[in-house]
Formats: structure tokens, C-alpha cells, sequence
């Protein structure tokens, strides 16, 4: 069902709220709110029903309610003044009161928007426990820079900065927060001074167990203190990104095969690209492919699935035949741009593109389309990696290790630091710096999923 008011149309079916043609980003539990009462706009329904029908009946506080209200508000371009859309009645709840139309016919073709059961995640304000009240601007300007960062990241929705700092200073459990928010994770964290050294703690925690997914600690002198900040922003993101991938694969290989949405199917594929052996080998690459062509078969408006198709492309490219190279090439670059064009900002599908280029000889090009990439977004360490690798092949040994070196940092233990691994050894092959090579190829070995290529690049150091 499609309802439309005033320049907006909600579309029940596929999960899109769009403002004329333009998408309109919203949380899937604002999203949720506001189809219960566009559903129930004949009356006024109250708090309980509200808890009932979008928290499955959790108790929540109304300062939890009032948020997401208020964000459903802004979402519709309404506010707490006009309440042209959701009217607030004292003590008895909110009704819809927007003149609606509604049809079956298709809205107006939104820009790029997808549901497909992604993940969201709340990143906490983090504590400060210093002494020092100045060092309040550091930790809220750390908690800041990683919404901003992780907004970037496509995969995941991220919940919005003024959402979170309402839990700033209040002592509830991570569950209770991701309950109260309808989220999947919780990001929290700690920042603590002694003289001129900082030390900045996070943790992921998945919201559903309260079990932590990672950790880390970070130390560093108190120099530049907006480079300090850029600096951890850049590492907290870079590693929690694959862990939040890593941990939404377990999850979609537990669900039952007729509980499985197009997330989960595409979550499926991935595992088999990286978690089962040597990536890039052909019975695990048609499996993957089997479970994306699913995935987009459900929501053809899936930018990842289509990435995830072009990066199914690229191994054939790179170990194909001459005439398979060709046809996979060509078939990667229409998926590639098919995802690109679903999501201009998706920097994925702009790695994978990028990715095809340097496998079919071409890393002038991947190198333009990495730039393009980082200026979306410029902690992507996968578009990092790729613009090294490019530029590894084209020569530039030294530029190129430098941006492999910098991916690797950014990508911890994630199972695509394996391949980086093996192109920095190859770096310092060209550069001549063999024992270097050496101990980046036996790091390489330690990776599962690049122990072929591992020992290449051992051998040919």
C-alpha cells in the first residue's frame, strides 16, 4: 500500500518513504511508527499501543517515545509546533491528522533506498573519566565523528546523533538502550586523560545478547587533539564495519531457509566469498552468486547484492580464460553500475567497479574510480586498498604500499585484511625490501582465505 500527503508517499510494501522523487532516510523504527499511525490515523491511539505495535511491547521511557516522534516529525517535514502531520494529545497519544490519498499504484521512483532487514546501530555518547570537564568536547566530538563516519557506510542505518545524546549522562544497559532505539548494536566507549596521554576505549556490543562483539583500546599523546580525533574516528570505523558484516553473517546462517529476506540471502553469498576457505574459488563463487541472484530477486533495489555480483565477477576475471575474462568483465561492470546507480554514494559498488578495472588491466581507470570512492567516503578502507593496489600496478610501489599499509591499520583482523597483506609484500617486492615482503607474506599465511596467494608472494620473495 502506497499513502500519500502533501509531497510525500509512504510505501508500505517495499519500506520507502520519498519526498517527491528524493528518498527520505529513516530508521526502520521511525519508519515503523510512522505506518502505525497512518494505519490508525482515524483515531488517537496511545503510548501503550504504540509500545506494543513498534517495541513488540516493551516498556519504554517516554523520553524514547518522544525521540522517535520527533523524528518521524522531522522525516515528514513537521515539528513539535505546527503538528500539521502528528498531532499530540495530551495525555491520550498521537493521531495522524495529514490529509491522505491512498492507491495501489506505484509512487514516484525514489532515489536510492533499500530495507532488506540492514542492521542499525546507536553509538552512545562516550564517557568521559577525566577529571578535566574540557575533555567533555573530546569524547562528544569522538562520539560525533563516528555517526558521521559510520553514515557513510551504506550497509548499516545509523541513528541519528540527537537520538543518542538524549542517553548522555544516563546509566541504562546497552540491551535496555538497543531495545528502546529498535536497534541491532550498540557502539559505547570511554575517553580518559593522565597528563598528555589519552586513552580511548569502544566496544560493540550486540544489543539482542549483551554479548560484546569487539574491543579496543586506543592510547596517544595529546598533541594535535583534532588529529587524535581524526585519527581514532578513523580506526573505531574501519574496524567495526567488518565486524558488524562478520557478525550479520553468523547471524543469517542460523535463521531457517523460509525465514531468510534478501539481507540474509546476501549475507549467505558473503560467507561463502570469505568465510570458507580460500576466497575467489569456483564452487564457493557460484554458490554466492546463487544466493545474490536470490537476494536481488526479492529486492531488485538491493545496491550490495549487485555490488556483491560484480565482486563474483571480478574472481573470473582474475582467474579466468581469456574469453570468460571478457564476458565476466562486461557482466561486473553492468552489475557494478547497476549498484551505483541504485546508490550513488555506496562506495561499495565503486570498490567492486574499481576492483574489475585493475583485474582487467586497467588501474589507470581503478585508480579514478577509487578517488571517486574515498571522496564519498574517506574511511573506506576497501577503497583504500584497491587505489594501492592499482597503483602497485602501475608501478608506483611506493604510493601504492602506503595506501595498502593505511587499509590494513583501518581493517584489523577482517578477512579481506588477508589479501592487503599479500599485495604490501608484493609493494615491497618491487621496492626491493625482500625481508619486509617476507614477513608480510607469512602474515598473509595467517589468514585463511589468502594462503595460496600468501605463499606466491612468499615464494617470490
Amino acid at each position: 500500500m502506497i499513502y500519500r500527503f502533501s509531497d510525500y508517499s509512504l510505501d508500505t510494501d517495499s519500506f520507502d518513504l520519498a519526498h517527491g522523487t528524493q528518498a527520505v532516510a529513516v530508521e526502520p523504527q521511525v519508519f515503523s511508527l510512522l505506518q502505525y499511525l497512518v494505519e490508525n490515523r482515524d483515531r488517537v491511539v496511545s503510548k501503550d499501543e504504540i509500545m506494543a505495535a513498534v517495541w513488540d511491547g516493551r516498556i519504554v521511557s517516554d523520553a524514547a517515545l518522544n525521540s522517535r516522534i520527533s523524528a518521524a516529525r522531522q522525516a515528514v517535514g513537521d515539528d513539535g509546533k505546527a503538528q500539521a502531520v502528528i498531532k499530540t494529545f495530551p495525555r491520550r497519544g498521537f493521531r495522524f491528522v495529514a490529509a491522505l490519498n491512498e492507491d495501489d499504484d506505484t509512487a514516484p521512483t525514489p532515489e536510492p533506498t533499500t530495507v532488506s532487514d540492514r542492521p542499525s546501530i546507536a553509538v552512545l555518547p562516550f564517557h568521559n573519566l577525566s577529571d578535566d570537564p574540557e575533555q567533555e568536547y573530546f569524547s562528544d566530538g569522538i562520539t560525533e565523528d563516528i555517526i558521521t563516519a559510520l553514515s557513510r557506510v551504506r550497509q548499516f542505518h545509523v541513528v541519528a546523533r540527537n537520538t543518542t545524546f538524549a542517553y548522555k549522562g544516563r546509566a541504562i544497559g546497552d540491551t535496555a538502550v538497543a531495545g528502546e532505539l529498535g536497534v541491532r548494536y550498540v557502539l559505547e566507549g570511554s575517553v580518559r586523560r593522565a597528563g598528555d596521554r589519552l586513552r580511548i576505549s569502544a566496544q560493540l556490543i550486540d544489543g539482542t545478547t549483551g554479548n560484546h562483539l569487539w574491543a579496543e583500546r586506543y592510547d596517544r599523546d595529546q598533541q594535535d587533539i583534532f588529529e587524535v580525533q581524526d585519527d581514532i574516528t578513523k580506526r573505531v570505523v574501519g574496524a567495526i564495519a567488518p565486524e558488524l558484516a562478520r557478525a550479520e553473517r553468523d547471524r543469517a546462517i542460523l535463521k531457517r531457509p523460509e525465514d531468510l529476506g534478501a539481507w540474509d540471502l546476501y549475507q549467505r553469498g558473503m560467507s561463502h566469498l570469505w568465510d570458507r576457505g580460500e576466497f575467489g574459488q569456483p564452487p564457493e563463487i557460484e554458490i554466492a552468486l546463487d544466493y545474490f541472484n536470490k537476494s536481488i530477486g526479492l529486492d531488485p533495489r538491493f545496491p550490495s547484492a549487485h555490488a556483491a555480483i560484480a565482486q563474483c565477477s571480478f574472481f573470473k576475471v582474475f582467474f579466468g580464460s581469456s574469453e570468460q575474462r571478457s564476458r565476466a568483465f562486461d557482466e561486473g561492470v553492468a552489475a557494478a553500475r547497476k549498484g551505483i546507480e541504485l546508490d550513488p554514494k555506496d562506495t561499495d559498488a565503486y570498490t567492486q567497479l574499481a576492483l574489475l578495472h585493475t583485474a582487467y588491466r586497467q588501474p589507470e581507470e581503478a585508480m579514478r574510480i577509487c578517488n571517486a570512492a574515498i571522496a564519498i567516503d574517506p574511511h573506506s578502507a576497501h577503497a583504500i586498498q584497491v587505489l594501492g593496489m592499482a597503483e602497485v600496478c602501475i608501478g608506483d610501489a611506493e604510493e601504492g604500499l602506503r595506501h595498502c599499509e593505511t587499509a590494513v591499520q583501518l581493517m584489523g583482523s577482517a578477512p579481506i585484511a588477508g589479501p592487503n597483506m599479500v599485495w604490501i609484500a608484493m609493494a615491497n617486492i618491487f621496492l626491493s625490501n625482500y625481508e619486509k615482503a617476507v614477513d608480510w607474506a607469512k602474515k598473509a599465511l595467517d589468514v585463511p582465505s589468502t594462503q595460496i596467494w600468501g605463499n606466491a608472494a612468499l615464494t617470490s620473495a
